[in-house]
């Protein structure tokens, strides 16, 4: 299973291809598929949901994908590739999303410049803010935590994902903690603790988001102003 690796349609090389040209645009159903399975989430999802809003019928979706559980995987590796990574590239010292339009207001813009400590609660005012302001992404949360939710306690696949979404949430964070140690902000053998703890943190805003998003924004604004308190020493100059 390839886990947040490769870019977008890269599955489809896993397999030659004989006979005539597909005439649709694999990628193309599969954000439609991706966002589909986002609002709704996979059980409620069925198949002939998936033609309507794809535009496939159901022996295309078959022969391109190889069952509803492999598009839905399919659709968690898009969600990682196209939002996830760029709402965190901040943290990872990223200067911009390299988004395609229509995902990259979902994502990190405004996020970069900013290293250390301020990274971390930049991350945290931009989910507030797409919680307050944006209605699409308030409504339908996080999709990896959703998937979580739903499926991950007796499925394998998506509970691999679930674990690899929060490995690379503790990664990320972890790399922002350790530049803010680098610069003095916090000490060194608080970063493996903290970076889990913010990792729990944001995937908890973004289930609470699907219950209150203004209440998941403040949340949010407060977990900033707790990253930004835990500063020993002065921010490094920008």
């Amino acid at each position: 299973m390839k886990l947040y690796s490769g870019a977008i349609g890269s599955e489809s090389q896993e397999r030659p291809r004989v006979g005539r040209p597909r005439a649709y645009d694999r990628d193309a159903a599969l954000l439609a598929a991706r966002d589909l399975f986002w609002e709704q989430g996979y059980e409620r999802t069925s198949i002939a949901d998936l033609e309507e809003r794809t535009g496939l019928n159901r022996s295309s979706l078959y022969q391109e994908f190889g069952s509803k559980q492999k598009l839905f995987e399919a659709s968690l590796e898009c969600y990682a590739d196209r939002i996830i990574s760029g709402l965190l590239a901040g943290l990872r010292g990223g200067t911009g999303t390299g988004l395609p339009p229509g995902d990259s207001q979902h994502a990190g813009s405004g996020l970069a410049g900013e290293t250390g400590l301020a990274a971390v609660a930049a991350l945290f005012r931009r989910v507030a803010e797409l919680c307050r302001c944006d209605a699409v992404v308030s409504m339908r949360g996080c999709m990896m935590v959703n998937a979580t939710a739903e499926l991950a306690a007796h499925d394998a696949g998506v509970r691999a994902h679930a674990t690899a979404y929060r490995d690379r949430l503790r990664a990320d964070f972890g790399t922002a903690l350790s530049r803010a140690a680098a610069f003095g902000e916090i000490a060194p053998d608080t970063v493996p603790s903290r970076a889990a703890l913010l990792a729990a943190a944001l995937m908890g805003a973004w289930l609470s988001a699907r219950i209150d998003p203004a209440d998941a924004g403040a949340l949010c604004e407060t977990i900033a102003k707790e990253a930004e308190s835990w500063r020993i020493a002065p921010a490094p100059p920008r």
